[in-house]
């Protein structure tokens, strides 16, 4: 008689085993999805931001070598040694202030979802 019963009971474990497997699969694969999915967003505007900064950088670095030389002589007057390097930490540390209140938002605005 007691080898049926835990037959029975072998059975009623095994079910509710893959019960608790197939909720945390669930949860599991929906929070890795949108990791994924966050990660990839965010990969994306730095991307596009640090093409803009070198765009913008070059577009700095060709205007001192397309204009006429009187004109450029009187720039470079005004214009200090180091102005690419100073508008590329003023951008640098705008995109970087972007990202962390993106990252912020983005970590609030996942706690409050709900995870299934």
């Amino acid at each position: 008689m007691a080898l049926p019963a835990m037959l029975g009971m072998g059975a009623l474990i095994g079910f509710f085993t893959r019960i608790i497997e197939w909720f945390i699969t669930r949860i599991a694969s929906r929070f890795t999805n949108r990791l994924a999915g966050i990660l990839i967003w965010t990969t994306l505007y730095i991307s596009l931001l640090v093409g803009l900064a070198v765009t913008f950088v070059s577009i700095v670095n060709g205007i001192s070598a397309s204009l006429p030389g009187d004109l450029a002589q009187g720039i470079g007057a005004i214009k200090p040694d180091n102005f690419e390097a100073c508008m590329a930490a003023i951008y640098s540390s705008k995109v970087a202030v972007w990202v962390f209140q993106q990252k912020r938002q983005l970590i609030d605005w996942e706690q409050g979802r709900p995870v299934l």
